[in-house]
């Protein structure tokens, strides 16, 4: 009899630590951590234990695997006195099942399921464990760094926070708006300049001896905030003007911009936006030139267009909203000829493998597969998609109707990325 309430008390304890071990390893350690800022002194401690869990997960071992090997003792005691020498392969059945229904898998799935309230009520029984097991856990401990890798790998890697955000989203915690935003600063740090600027073929500079009253049409008419200014080219943009110094210069009877002009910040093409914020911020500056790799303009970049990589497209009263992707039928769509190549792929749904181009733009995209510089109603047609020129401003491609097709319609059509001249009339 004494046999047998050993062995169920050895068991309930191989429960509780199976338990404790489930609690501190799965438990939400931010909620303890508000729980502890909010003065719950127990949520502090299990906080405590779940931060430093290699020397809990210790003590919990060696408890855990002392009443196991305990409890299969005794248990051979008992079943060799009951069936002699058979006893023993019976012991060692019985115990077998006996822990890993009742000591491992039954606490360890309740534990998982209420592992913050489980970690409350281990807190202080463990503390007090590791307290004991003090010098037998230094000693584990320091056979465990031998083996143990020292690279220092994080907890949680970009693309399992990724995982994270889509599985809050799906359970509700978080609303669409703001998974994308937490998306969209996860990815920050992986775009460059030159996927967000204004390229050099849309850019409104001014030379600096420009007359004062054409300066101000162009304020009037294009409601910018800022002009950039050259001296011989655009290659050579010496500064910029803002609107509001311009016309604070008119009311004071000043017809020189010079005075106003300001100092711009230059940047490398293959600058990250992350870092070029930094630089806007440290140098008070909301635009910036970008320069390509022989030194001439690329384009220009603002803070609202790299704000708008978080937050999404910001307008104001002056923009005209023009979609940049526009749905028109079945697997048809308009295509901005200004549209990322990253945005299209984020708003088709594409992998990063279906489109390989060193363009940053869908129109640049269009101009490289078809080798020279394009036409209105021009084709050009891939393995899974036709793309057709609706409009074209000057050299530069305006917009496209993308036809998403099946592989093997395409390949009966014109091959991958073969162009088609404009029909003529």
């Amino acid at each position: 009899m004494i046999y047998l309430i050993a062995i169920l008390g050895l068991l309930i304890l191989s429960a509780l630590f199976s338990a404790c071990e489930t609690a501190f390893s799965s438990v939400n350690k931010i909620r303890l951590k508000n729980d502890a800022m909010q003065g719950n002194k127990r949520a502090g401690q299990a906080l405590a234990l779940a931060e430093s869990f290699d020397r809990a997960l210790t003590a919990i071992l060696i408890g855990n695997n002392l009443v196991n090997i305990l409890s299969a003792s005794l248990g051979t005691i008992l079943f060799t006195k009951w069936f002699g020498e058979g006893g023993v392969g019976i012991s060692t059945m019985a115990m077998t099942v006996l822990v890993l229904i009742f000591g491992e898998i039954l606490p360890k799935n309740y534990a998982k399921s209420h592992a913050e309230s489980m970690a409350l009520l281990f807190a202080v029984p463990l503390r007090a464990l590791i307290f004991i097991l003090t010098p037998l856990i230094f000693l584990f401990n320091q056979l465990a760094k031998l083996v143990q890798n020292r690279n220092g790998a994080p907890s949680v890697t970009e693309d399992e926070l990724k995982v994270i955000v889509d599985q809050i989203e799906e359970e509700g915690v978080l609303e669409e708006q703001e998974s994308d935003l937490v998306r969209s600063a996860l990815e920050f740090d992986e775009i460059s300049v030159d996927e967000v600027l204004v390229p050099r073929v849309r850019v409104t500079a001014i030379p600096q001896d420009m007359e004062i009253t054409e300066i101000k049409q162009i304020f009037l008419a294009e409601r910018y905030s800022r002009l950039p200014v050259y001296a011989d080219s655009i290659d050579d943009i010496i500064g910029f003007i803002t609107e509001k110094d311009f016309f604070g210069m008119l009311e004071s009877g000043g017809r020189n911009i010079r005075p106003i002009l300001k100092n711009i910040l230059r940047l490398p093409e293959f600058a990250r936006i992350s870092e070029a914020m930094k630089q806007m911020q440290r140098s008070k500056s909301h635009i910036a030139v970008v320069m390509d790799q022989y030194g001439g303009t690329k384009g220009i970049v603002t803070l609202e267009d790299i704000i708008e990589e978080l937050v999404g497209e910001i307008y104001d009263e002056a923009d005209e909203v023009v979609p940049m992707l526009i749905p028109c039928g079945e697997q048809r769509y308009e295509v901005s000829g200004e549209l990322s190549i990253a945005d299209l792929r984020d708003q088709l749904s594409l992998p990063e493998s279906r489109i390989v181009t060193e363009c940053a733009s869908v129109g640049g995209w269009f101009t490289e597969l078809a080798g020279h510089i394009a036409e209105a109603g021009e084709t050009v047609s891939g393995d899974w998609f036709r793309m057709t020129v609706l409009q074209m401003h000057e050299q530069s491609v305006q917009r496209i109707l993308l036809e998403l097709t099946e592989p093997e319609e395409a390949e009966e059509q014109s091959g991958s990325a073969a162009a088609i001249p404009a029909a003529q009339s």
